[in-house]
């Protein structure tokens, strides 16, 4: 019993966190994929360098949209100059 009620508090705070800080943790995770595709890019695994190029760039407009449906603004002028044609906040 003790083992689902600490399974149930790890989910629980686990839930919270995604629900606090998911935009930021999508943005940031989206610029440490592009850091790690440059990285990979430049001793010559240019596979994985798009790869992580895309995941990043797919993680970092998850994140800045749902910045912007959560706050009501976009968070930078260059994300709401990229992405205020495809999403109305």
């Amino acid at each position: 019993m003790s083992t689902f009620i600490s399974i149930l508090g790890l989910v629980a705070i686990l839930g919270w966190v995604l629900y606090r800080f998911g935009p930021t943790l999508c943005r940031v995770a989206g610029i440490a994929y592009w850091w790690a595709g440059w990285c990979c890019g430049s001793q010559g695994g240019y596979g994985y360098m798009a790869f992580l190029l895309v995941l990043g760039t797919a993680l970092w407009v998850v994140g800045t949209r749902w910045y912007a449906r959560r706050r009501g603004y976009w968070p930078s002028r260059i994300s709401a100059r990229l992405l205020d044609r495809h999403a109305h906040v």
